[in-house]
């Protein structure tokens, strides 16, 4: 026998030997293998709270006075006197610029005098009637002297007084287009003043959103500069613009520094109706596989659900939405690995966006 045949025999024994001492063992019959369970997936879960969800409606908007007056000659003469220069803040009363006098005060001088004659004209009639030596008609043309010569003094003094133009209320001096020297005319532009305190906040609202809004709403008016002021609604127009189909809206500020110039462009957020929400991580919305938005929360038994949600607007550190129970907990990492009704290992974390 050559050695092959040897060596090929020596491993038929050998494997022979290692069958029967029952290295090589096999499941007995209704005998099933048991597995090491697989571990639950590990997810991040916080709790959040109902609460007061205020949208806010955001508007192109721009500054208006609060009202403009052109401030106009009650009289005509020759300007002799400015008083106030353009840009000058001025007070209710105040002088903008002067009229030359002429020989008005000698007018009203007179005026006095011719009242006073009248008066005492009037009075010696009545003593005169007690007397029986005055007629009923001298009596009523003294009246009528008395009477005429007040009217005059009135139109005398008022003549005086509008040698001044003055501010209607407190303002500052926008316009004034005259100079000494310059004549003008009853009814003459002498100034244009304009009230900046309060500021008006102007835009335009779509039909859509009109009725969101109420007299009264609170708002935020955001300048160029970034600078902020609050401010109130004032004013909803009833009438769409037949163009836009836009209606008009008005807010007011506190300007009292006068440092809100009008004509600036803004952006005002009007504070709307509010609604029961919850403040979460905008991470925690998924689309489920009808392209619902559902958030998946924690169940009783560390099971997996999943809750129908609708979005209400956004905030700095998360996403209001809708249609949670009032105490939820949210699982915030963790929730695209899992399914609904699925066993998980929660760790739970305090809610930042709460």
């Amino acid at each position: 026998m050559n050695n092959n045949v040897r060596l090929a025999a020596f491993f038929v024994v050998s494997l022979m030997v290692w069958f029967g001492s029952g290295f090589l063992s096999f499941p007995k019959p209704g005998e099933v293998q048991q597995s090491a369970p697989a571990p639950l997936t590990v997810v991040q879960v916080s709790q959040y709270s109902e609460q007061l969800f205020r949208p806010k409606l955001a508007l192109r908007a721009h500054t208006e006075s609060n009202r403009t007056v052109n401030v106009l000659a009650q009289m005509a003469g020759q300007i002799s006197k400015i008083l106030v220069a353009e840009g000058t803040s001025v007070s209710k009363g105040d002088a903008i610029c002067q009229i030359n006098a002429e020989d008005r005060y000698l007018r009203l001088d007179q005026a006095k005098a011719n009242l006073e004659q009248s008066d005492i004209s009037y009075r010696g009639a009545l003593k005169l009637k007690t007397g029986g030596y005055q007629s009923d008609l001298a009596i009523s043309q003294a009246n009528a002297n008395l009477a005429a010569a007040r009217a005059n003094l009135k139109r005398a003094q008022l003549n005086v007084d509008n040698l001044q133009v003055t501010a209607p209320f407190a303002g500052i001096v926008e316009n004034r287009p005259v100079e000494v020297g310059d004549y003008v005319v009853q009814g003459s532009l002498c100034a244009s003043v304009v009230e900046l305190h309060p500021i008006k906040i102007k835009a335009l609202v779509s039909e859509k959103d009109i009725n969101r809004i109420d007299m009264g709403s609170l708002a935020t008016v955001t300048l160029g500069d970034g600078q902020t002021v609050s401010a109130t609604v004032t004013y909803l127009a009833h009438e769409a613009n037949t163009t836009t189909r836009s209606y008009r809206l008005e807010a007011t500020a506190s300007n009292v520094d006068r440092s809100i110039r009008a004509g600036l462009s803004t952006r005002l957020d009007i504070l709307l109706n509010g609604a029961n929400a919850h403040l979460i991580p905008a991470s925690s919305v998924l689309l489920n596989d009808l392209g619902q938005t559902v958030v998946r929360v924690l169940l009783e038994g560390n099971l997996v659900g999943s809750v129908k949600v609708s979005s209400l607007g956004e905030a700095r550190d998360g996403i209001w939405v809708s249609g949670l129970p009032p105490e939820v907990s949210v699982i915030t990492v963790g929730q695209n690995y899992i399914i609904d009704g699925e066993s998980v290992d929660p760790i739970f974390i305090a809610a930042e966006a709460n």
